[in-house]
């Protein structure tokens, strides 16, 4: 979905406690980050799920985070002039193995749930220090009911450029069935035939709705005849957890 580097799950398994070290020297007097998520990512149409982190701050050259055991689970630490220059935020987006060897349960079995502490040092030598809370709550997949979509690009539906009305039905349990607080919705059109190799000017229409809205019209403008084009719906719940739904359809030459 979004062209980001992925970095592997390995990558965020709990290293042994010798490991932890490269956070030992961080310092003990620190302020807050300017903001810390870790969340769940579940593609119901491509069967895979994944773990997300985010942190942002100003110009940070070490980071880490640890999981509610004190485990080190990710350690960042910028090289030569890199970290001389220092990071201002970073993005990570797990590995997503199949859902036959990589599920629901798989990931949360690995990761508990609880507090993720984030520590980082600037490049000045000063500390921060902030809180990823982490959940296994994930929506269920919403369910498009229109336009008539198809999961395979070989079978893309023929639709019409004008009145594409996008619509879906509301999210109201999760995967665990437990009852999630869905704070809105995301739709994601894109022009899966554009080709830009070495930028990012692929044609995206991303809306992000109101937890109460279940309906969207694609403005004809955005749409070229006789092109395949991707719809996906994303359900987000108020911890960050993100379901996507997704398919398939062809415009009308």
């Amino acid at each position: 979905m979004k062209h980001l580097i992925p970095i592997p799950l390995l990558a965020l398994i709990a290293l042994p406690a010798m490991a932890q070290e490269p956070c030992g020297d961080m310092p003990t007097e620190t302020e807050p980050i300017a903001a810390a998520r870790l969340i769940i990512e579940y593609n119901h149409t491509d069967g895979d799920i994944g773990v997300h982190g985010y942190g942002d701050d100003d110009g940070w050259n070490a980071l880490c985070i640890l999981d509610p055991t004190g485990a080190l689970v990710l350690h960042i630490d910028p090289q030569a002039q890199l970290g001389e220059l220092g990071l201002g935020s970073f993005f990570f987006e797990s590995r997503e193995p199949p859902e036959e060897v990589w599920d629901y349960a798989a990931l949360s079995a690995a990761f508990s749930e609880g507090d993720y502490l984030i520590r980082a040092t600037l490049y000045d030598g000063t500390g921060r220090e902030g809180v990823a809370r982490f959940t296994t709550l994930v929506p269920q997949p919403p369910v498009i009911t229109a336009p008539a979509l198809s999961e395979d690009e070989e079978d893309a539906p023929v639709m019409p450029v004008a009145d594409l009305q996008v619509t879906w039905e509301p999210v109201t349990t999760s995967l665990d069935e437990r009852t999630p607080e869905i704070t809105g919705y995301e739709l994601i059109v894109t022009d899966d035939e554009h080709e830009d190799p070495h930028g990012f000017s692929q044609p995206e229409l991303d809306v992000h709705l109101g937890p109460d809205v279940t309906s969207f019209t694609v403005p004809a403008t955005f749409l070229r005849p006789g092109t395949l084009y991707e719809i996906e719906v994303l359900a987000l719940e108020r911890s960050g957890n993100q379901t996507i739904a997704l398919g398939f359809f062809v415009t009308e030459d």
